[in-house]
């Protein structure tokens, strides 16, 4: 893209920005944790002993018995494969980062009491790593950007969308921005590219598009952003059998997602022959949450069971857009309007409240052999709300109306040949909205293995990820959608030292 002058604004009031999707994507909890988590499912509830356990179940860093500290480093690569109007596209992309750290310090009971251990731990994970890119390309014989542009320009008029003598295009835009909002925004880059004219008979605007033969669409969407959540941990071992834990959770939010949209191959009458409209949200901000837990070791059963509070959230946004037509006139003369405002339109911060969750565990231990672990992770996507309500009725509205509760199966299983451990894992994660059309449940599977160097764990994982969703191409008028398969490969090797 190319670099901007830009100018700010910030707008008096709140604007929806943000769509159900993109909404779901920021509230989304995909944690990427240490080899030895990922590669049994993350199923550590009633586990614990593990760093990435403690994001888990907080009462996880009583069951150490050595202080340790470590990091992980991450290779991920996702895949997409996306069907529109039968057409498809297949789109790669890498990533390598460091996505684990932390530390559990153990002060043991030399004397009497209940109290057998007290720990302190620290972790540093990813929560959601939110790198995407994918492509949509394929003829759309039913539909145009023209319909987004004239859905935003109902109840404006030619004066609204003017440029005077004594004005300029960004003027015009940033005024429209702040005192009418994002969709005369819309109409007014559309207005100005002529794309779409005012007709005094039916006192509304009309396209001057026509693709009654369908029309080329192009669609690139391209994600960049993490959510890395801190755990500051505390847990007690109270006699032999129980363990109890608590976070304090801090999170820190950046995405930024660019998506160009560009249309070509018009009807041969048409007056308008090429469409790119170009957008880029910016969103980032801070979160904060609790954690409670326990774990009880029953012979060689462990039950855990922990509660995670809401993460509560403030956030900001940033937008930016053009938009570039060509078109050509009776006389066989093209034109190519370009509107580039130049306007980066600066939001009032935002809350979002996401759903708490429950997560209820089970394990047994065979003896020196192995490890059977399971956990229910039950989270209702439906609670989550943003704030202010009034500026928010209705995207809480279709949160309430079209997220519903979610509850996760993870199982992993780990065998021990001396200082050598082979693991497994499985992971279901149930789709959050109440029509299966708009997101099929996911799966994962993963394998690693472990050893100990007395005194020093290296482990390896690899987990594949797949999905499959409907991605709309916009939110309104142009709300056609293409099927879009994600493959997330990921591995991971981390390396833990005991002190």
């Amino acid at each position: 893209m190319l670099k901007k002058t830009l100018l700010l604004i910030l707008f008096s009031f709140t604007v929806q920005s943000q769509n159900l999707s993109e909404i779901l994507n920021l509230t989304t909890d995909i944690p990427n944790g240490t080899a030895r988590f990922e590669s049994m499912g993350g199923a550590f509830g009633a586990l614990g002993g593990d760093l990435s356990a403690i994001n888990t179940n907080p009462a996880g860093s009583a069951v150490f018995i050595d202080n340790q500290y470590g990091f992980t480093l991450s290779s991920e690569k996702k895949e997409n494969k996306t069907i529109f109007f039968n057409s498809s596209v297949d789109e790669n992309d890498n990533k390598f980062s460091f996505n684990q750290g932390g530390a559990v310090w153990i002060l043991k009971n030399s004397g009497g009491g209940n109290i057998n251990k007290i720990s302190f731990g620290f972790n540093a994970q990813t929560n959601n790593s939110y790198k995407n890119n994918f492509e949509i390309s394929g003829r759309n014989t039913k539909n145009s950007i023209d319909t987004f542009f004239l859905n935003n320009s109902v109840g404006l008029n030619v004066s609204d969308l003017s440029v005077g003598s004594n004005e300029s295009i960004s003027g015009v835009y940033r005024y429209l921005g702040e005192n009418y909002g994002y969709s005369a925004q819309q109409a007014f880059l559309a207005y100005q590219s002529y794309l779409i004219n005012y007709d005094e008979i039916s006192k509304s605007f009309i396209s001057l598009a026509n693709y009654e033969n369908g029309v080329d669409q192009r669609y690139i969407s391209e994600t960049k952003g993490v959510n890395t959540k801190y755990n500051i941990n505390i847990g007690i071992q109270f006699k032999e059998n129980f363990y109890f834990g608590m976070n304090i959770n801090t999170h820190d939010l950046y995405i930024q997602n660019w998506t160009g949209h560009n249309e070509t191959n018009f009807s041969e009458n048409s007056a308008i022959t090429k469409i790119n409209f170009e957008n880029q949200i910016t969103t980032q901000g801070e979160g904060l949450s609790l954690q409670f837990g326990g774990i009880a070791k029953l012979k060689s059963f462990r039950f855990g069971i922990s509660y995670q509070s809401p993460t509560w959230y403030t956030l900001r946004d940033e937008t930016w857009q053009s938009i570039d037509v060509k078109s050509i006139d009776l006389d066989g003369i093209t034109y190519q309007d370009i509107v580039n405002p130049n306007v980066l339109n600066i939001y009032p911060d935002y809350k979002i409240n996401t759903p708490s969750s429950l997560t209820t565990s089970a394990a047994v231990v065979i003896g020196k052999f192995g490890i059977l672990s399971m956990d229910l992770v039950s989270k209702d996507y439906s609670k989550s709300k943003l704030r202010p309500k009034r500026d928010f009725t209705s995207i809480n509205s279709e949160i309430s109306s079209k997220l519903t509760n979610t509850i996760d199966l993870r199982i992993g299983g780990e065998i021990r040949l001396e200082k050598l451990s082979l693991r497994a894992g499985y992971t279901k994660l149930e789709s959050p909205y109440k029509d299966s059309l708009t997101m099929t449940d996911s799966n994962s599977t993963s394998f690693g293995f472990g050893y100990d160097f007395d005194g020093i764990l290296l482990s390896f994982s690899h987990k594949i990820l797949k999905s499959n969703k409907n991605h709309s191409l916009f939110d309104s008028g142009l709300t056609d959608s293409a099927e879009l398969m994600t493959k997330h490969s990921l591995s991971n090797i981390s390396l833990i030292f005991k002190f």
